[in-house]
């Protein structure tokens, strides 16, 4: 009994020892654990400018090459900064040139194929629905999350950031092109004091920029007429392809809608669809000849060219015509312009006729999406976060032959933008204004379907086809690509358009 009393006493004096060295040693760990769970090199640094966090991240990733896809005329800023970013990161960006119709389609074949061959599409918003869908392009938000603050965000013109990003909740795209429907106007016509006196004699009310179509037409066959035909005016965007953006503008901001949100019917063919046709044919009459084949190079051209009094379309057009007063911005597939320092901007009409609200189609914007397939997605993140930057935004808007636009407050507040030539800063507010009355892009489930049918029945009714034949037979082919997709899953698509819709008229 007493040897087994010693052998106990004599284990606890050795194991007291052993416990005291364990409990010491498990202070030490536990007061180096935090050390370790906050090193540096194991949590994203959000310090700095969204450029420099950019540029830390990219650094990452020094070696890699990743391709992203755009429309050629639209290449040339990413070309020129793509060496910058190598530079400030090892990254190095492939861009690779298509036609505009392949924008939309190639991503299909890429996913398809699962060639991983593309990290970055440059997009329409439109486009997003189907995109996502099809697992073509992969939401932003955990990159987002775990690499941007939301200072990063909150430059951004919020109507803007609202139609051209989100989706169902999420954010799938960065918008790095704001653009938006304005009218441009020949201000030395319209402020002419001979055009004033007798346009006022015959319609009883001031020359200026017209508050519904109606105005507008008049204003137009005077002008056409007080020039003798030197300057028709209007021109407009009839070109397959390109029409239903004219069409949606006029149909969308006169109180038109899509579809009835119950049924999902479309409501195209009604009194509204009717009224947008006629005025499209309406134009012709005091339009420049061929106007009923027209795109966007045929109507920016005659614009600075001095061959057309008002026109609506994308703000480049705006910067385009101002080149000769010193604006170091100018296309060269564009006619020298001749329109500097002589035209003014203002808000879209919305009716028809009487008064009512303006409307501003975005429509056609640009923006990035990250592909679903791509073996490289930190990597394009750091350069889409790069090209997104505030830093960035103000020198790619004026960037030579550029056709991105204003989306950030930092850029209507731009000194340098606002100075860039006379009448910069108008151009500026009316864009900016033009934000709260902002017309959501068809942003659905088979959005980019539904965009190709409006397409063909303008083209038909400029070709001579019976107005309401053509609004019936695009009822129809909607009809079938909304029974093709599922009636509920377009349905729910709608809504969430709407409540973006509501949203951004919230602002006004």
């Amino acid at each position: 009994m007493l040897r087994n009393r010693f052998i106990i006493i004599a284990f606890c004096v050795l194991l007291i020892p052993l416990v005291f060295i364990v409990a010491f040693n498990g202070k030490e760990e536990a007061a180096e654990q935090p050390e370790e769970v906050a090193a540096p090199a194991e949590m994203p640094s959000k310090v700095g400018t969204q450029k420099e966090r950019a540029e830390a991240l990219g650094k990452k990733y020094a070696g890699t090459t990743i391709t992203m896809i755009a429309e050629g005329i639209s290449t040339g800023p990413h070309k020129a900064y793509a060496p910058e970013f190598e530079k400030a990161t090892g990254i190095k960006v492939k861009v690779v040139d298509v036609p505009y119709e392949e924008q939309r389609s190639k991503p299909f074949t890429e996913h398809e194929a699962r060639t991983a061959a593309v990290d970055v599409y440059r997009m329409d918003p439109s486009w997003i629905p189907d995109f996502a869908a099809a697992g073509i392009i992969s939401p932003l938000d955990d990159l987002i999350e775990k690499y941007m603050i939301e200072e990063d965000f909150a430059d951004m013109e919020p109507g803007r950031r609202l139609a051209c990003t989100l989706y169902q909740g999420k954010t799938w795209t960065f918008l790095y092109d704001g653009d938006i429907f304005i009218l441009y106007y020949r201000a030395d016509i319209f402020e002419d004091p001979d055009a004033k006196s007798k346009f006022k004699a015959k319609y009883g009310y001031e020359l200026a920029p017209p508050k519904n179509w109606e105005q507008l037409n008049q204003i137009g066959a005077f002008i056409t007429d007080f020039t003798d035909e030197e300057v028709y005016g209007y021109g407009g965007i009839r070109a397959p392809g390109q029409a239903y953006y004219q069409f949606l503008q006029m149909y969308l901001g006169a109180g038109g809608e899509r579809f009835d949100p119950d049924t999902m019917k479309p409501l195209i063919n009604g009194e509204i669809g009717r009224q947008t046709m006629q005025q499209m044919l309406t134009e012709l009459e005091y339009g420049p000849p061929g106007l009923e084949n027209w795109g966007t190079a045929e109507l920016w051209s005659g614009f600075v060219d001095g061959k057309i009094a008002m026109q609506f379309s994308w703000p480049p057009s705006g910067r385009f015509a101002e080149a000769a007063s010193g604006l170091a911005n100018y296309p060269t597939w564009l006619p020298p312009t001749k329109i500097a320092g002589k035209i003014k901007y203002s808000l879209l009409p919305g009716p028809y006729k009487g008064e009512g609200p303006p409307a501003a189609g975005l429509l056609g914007n640009a923006v990035w999406g990250l592909s679903a397939d791509s073996k490289n997605k930190d990597a394009a993140f750091a350069w889409m976060m790069w090209m997104h930057s505030k830093e960035l935004a103000i020198q790619l808007s004026l960037f030579p032959s550029s056709l991105m636009d204003p989306y950030r407050i930092s850029q209507f507040d731009s000194v340098q933008y606002r100075t860039a030539w006379p009448n910069a800063g108008l151009y500026l507010d009316t864009l900016r204004e033009a934000g709260k009355y902002a017309v959501v892009p068809n942003k659905i489930l088979g959005g980019t379907e539904y965009d190709e049918i409006m397409d063909r029945i303008v083209s038909s009714v400029m070709g001579g086809m019976r107005i309401q034949d053509a609004l019936d037979k695009a009822y129809g082919q909607m009809e079938e690509v909304t029974n093709r997709l599922g009636r509920e899953r377009v349905k729910a698509t709608y809504k969430d358009l709407l409540k973006l819709q509501e949203e951004i008229r919230s602002l006004q």
